[in-house]
C-alpha cells in the first residue's frame, strides 16, 4: 500500500513561532511534535531561550579566557624551565679535554661552536664557557695569553690551534734531540731527571742564584711550561718544601711560584747586604752618593702612590699625563711589573672604567652573564629600574649584545602580572618594550590606589581634631591699652590682689576635655562670637 510523504499539518492553524523554535526532525510525525511540545513548559517563550542561552554563553567564554591565561602563564615556566635544562644538557655533554685528545682540538672545538651558537651565547662567554673544559697545561696557556685573546672567540679559536700545532713539533724535536732520555726503550720519569740533572733548594743560600740556573737547566732539558710547574716539588727540600706546601693553592704557574719563592727566600735583607758589602769597598763619597740615590728614589716612589697625578677620560690630556708619569717612573727606577701594579692608582671616573672594561677579569663577565640569567623583577621594583638593571648587566656581559636578545631577557624577568599584558603586544625593541610595560604599570596601580584614597582622607581629619586647643597668647601691654578702664578703682589698685592668680591663669593651656562630655559643643551656637549676645 503506498503511503503519502506529504505533510498532514495544518498552516493555518499553527503559529510561525511554533514552528520556528519546537519543529520537530524530518523523521518525526505529528504524534511525535505533539509528545515534544507538551513537553515545554507553557511559561517559556522564545525570547527566553534566547537570553537563557546567551548569557549561558558569555559565562562560559569568560570561563575558558580564564582558563587560557592560566595555561598560558604555565606554559610559559614550563618552557623556561625546559630551555634551562636543556641547556645543561648540552653542557654537560661537553667532554673536558685530555693530553691525548689535544691532538684533535679541532674537532672539540667544531663541537663547542656548534652548542654555542644553538644556545645563543655571546661571544664574551664563549671563551669563559670554554676554559672550564681545559686541563691544567691549557689552564697555564689561556693565562698567557688571555691579554692578547681580549675575549674574542675567533682569536681564542685561532690561537689554541696554532698553540696546539707548535707544541706537537716541539715534541717531535725534543724526542730526536735527546736521546739521552731515554733508556731501555723506557721514558725517563721527570723526578728522575729532577734528581740527575738539577741542584735542590733547602732554604738556605742565595734564592736568587738557585732560581737562574734552574731556569737555565730547564731550558738545555727542553721542558716546557707544564713540566716546570709540576717539577718544583721535587726542586725543593727541608724548609723550602714544606713553605711550597702551605703555599701550593697559590701557586698556579711557575711565575707565580718564582714571585713567591723570592718573596719568601729572597728578602729585602739580602740587597742591605749587598749595599754593605759594596760601601766597604768604595770610597765614602761614592758610598753617600747612592745612599742619597736610594733615599731619593724611595721618597719619589712613596710620592707616586702617596700622591698619584690622576687622569680622568677625554677631558685631560694624555699625552702630557703619560710624560709626566713615565719621567716619574724613571726616577723612582721602576720596572714594567711596579708600573702596571700601581697604574689603576692613578685613573679615575672615565679613565677607570674604561680599565675595567679592557684589562678587568673574566670572573666579574662570568658573574654578570649567571646574574642575568636568574634575574626577576621584585615586588617592590618598577618598570624603569628592572629594565635598567638589565641593561646594565647586559653591557657586563656583552658591550655588542644584540637587542633582540636583550629584548628576550627582559621578557624573560619581568613580573607576571605585567608580562602576559605586554607579551600580548608583542614589543619588537627594547625601547617599545619598555614604553608599553610602563604604560601597564600605570594602567594597574590606578585601580589599587582609588581604594586607598578615600581612607587617607579620614585619617588626615582624625589627626587634626586630635590636637590639643591651647590658649592664644596675648601680650600684656596691649591687653592694658586696648582695655577702657571701667573699674571704679585707682589705675594702681586696678588688679593689684589677683595678679599672681591672673598671671598664672594666662599661661596654663585649655585643658583638652574629651567632646563626648559636652553634647552642646558639636551643635552650631547662634549667639555672636564677638560680644556673646544672642
Amino acid at each position: 500500500m503506498h503511503h503519502s510523504t506529504r505533510s498532514h499539518l495544518n498552516l493555518q492553524t499553527q503559529k510561525i513561532s511554533d514552528l520556528l523554535y519546537y519543529s520537530p526532525p524530518r523523521t518525526h510525525n505529528l504524534t511525535d511534535l505533539s509528545c515534544n511540545q507538551t513537553r515545554i513548559p507553557s511559561s517559556l517563550s522564545p525570547n527566553s531561550l534566547i537570553k537563557m542561552t546567551t548569557s549561558a554563553t558569555l559565562s562560559e567564554v569568560a570561563e575558558q579566557s580564564k582558563n587560557c591565561d592560566h595555561i598560558g602563564q604555565t606554559e610559559n615556566k614550563l618552557n623556561l624551565q625546559s630551555l634551562r635544562a636543556q641547556e645543561r644538557i648540552a653542557l654537560q655533554s661537553i667532554h673536558k679535554i685530555t693530553d691525548d685528545e689535544m691532538i684533535q682540538v679541532d674537532q672539540w672545538l667544531s663541537v663547542l661552536h656548534k652548542t654555542f651558537e644553538d644556545l645563543e651565547y655571546p661571544s664574551v662567554y664563549r671563551v669563559i664557557q670554554a676554559t672550564t673544559y681545559f686541563n691544567n697545561e691549557l689552564q697555564v696557556w689561556y693565562e698567557e695569553t688571555k691579554t692578547k685573546i681580549n675575549n674574542d672567540w675567533t682569536c681564542f679559536c685561532d690561537r689554541l690551534l696554532q698553540y696546539i700545532h707548535d707544541r706537537q713539533k716541539n715534541q717531535i724535536n725534543f724526542s730526536s734531540t735527546t736521546p739521552s732520555l731515554q733508556n731501555n726503550n723506557e721514558p725517563i720519569s721527570l723526578e728522575h731527571l729532577i734528581d740527575s740533572q738539577f741542584d735542590k733548594y733547602s732554604g738556605t743560600g742565595d734564592a736568587r742564584v738557585w732560581l737562574l740556573q734552574t731556569m737555565n737547566q730547564f731550558k738545555q732539558c727542553r721542558l716546557r711550561r707544564l713540566e716546570q710547574l709540576q717539577a718544583i716539588p721535587f726542586l725543593l727540600v727541608d724548609i723550602a718544601y714544606l713553605w711550597y706546601v702551605d703555599n701550593v693553592d697559590l701557586i698556579i704557574s711557575f711565575e707565580s711560584f718564582s714571585k713567591l719563592f723570592l718573596q719568601q727566600f729572597a728578602p729585602v735583607s739580602s740587597k742591605h747586604q749587598d749595599i754593605s758589602s759594596i760601601e766597604k769597598d768604595k770610597p765614602s763619597f761614592l758610598v753617600s752618593s747612592s745612599l742619597a740615590t736610594l733615599h731619593l728614589q724611595q721618597t719619589i716612589a712613596d710620592e707616586i702612590i702617596k700622591k698619584p697625578t690622576y687622569f680622568r677620560g677625554s677631558k685631560d690630556d694624555v699625552i702630557d699625563w703619560l710624560d709626566n708619569l713615565e719621567q716619574r717612573f724613571k726616577m723612582a727606577q721602576w720596572n714594567d711589573e711596579q708600573k702596571l701594579q700601581y697604574i689603576t692608582v692613578h685613573l679615575q671616573d672615565d679613565a677607570h672604567r674604561w680599565w675595567a672594561r679592557a684589562f678587568g677579569s673574566t670572573k666579574a663577565q662570568q658573574l654578570a652573564f649567571e646574574q642575568l640569567k636568574c634575574y626577576k623583577q621584585t615586588v617592590n621594583q618598577s618598570v624603569i629600574q628592572y629594565y635598567d638593571k638589565i641593561m646594565e648587566l647586559c653591557k657586563k656581559v656583552d658591550l655588542a649584545m644584540p637587542d633582540s636578545l636583550k629584548l628576550k631577557y627582559l621578557m624573560t624577568g619581568i613580573r607576571d602580572s605585567l608580562k602576559l599584558h605586554v607579551a600580548l603586544q608583542d614589543p619588537k625593541t627594547t625601547e617599545i618594550f619598555l614604553s608599553m610595560a610602563r604604560k601597564v604599570e600605570d594602567t594597574l596601580s590606578l585601580t589599587s590606589s582609588n581604594g586607598e584614597l578615600h581612607s587617607d582622607h579620614i585619617n588626615v581629619n582624625a589627626v587634626k581634631f586630635s590636637e590639643p586647643l591651647v590658649r592664644p597668647s596675648i601680650p600684656q601691654q596691649s591687653f592694658k591699652q586696648n582695655r577702657p578702664n571701667t573699674s571704679p578703682y585707682s589705675p594702681s589698685q586696678q588688679f593689684r590682689p589677683n595678679h599672681g592668680h591672673i598671671t598664672q591663669a594666662r599661661n596654663q593651656p585649655i585643658r583638652n576635655y574629651a567632646l563626648s562630655r559636652y553634647p552642646s559643643y558639636t551643635q552650631q551656637s547662634n549667639r555672636c562670637y564677638n560680644c556673646g549676645t544672642p
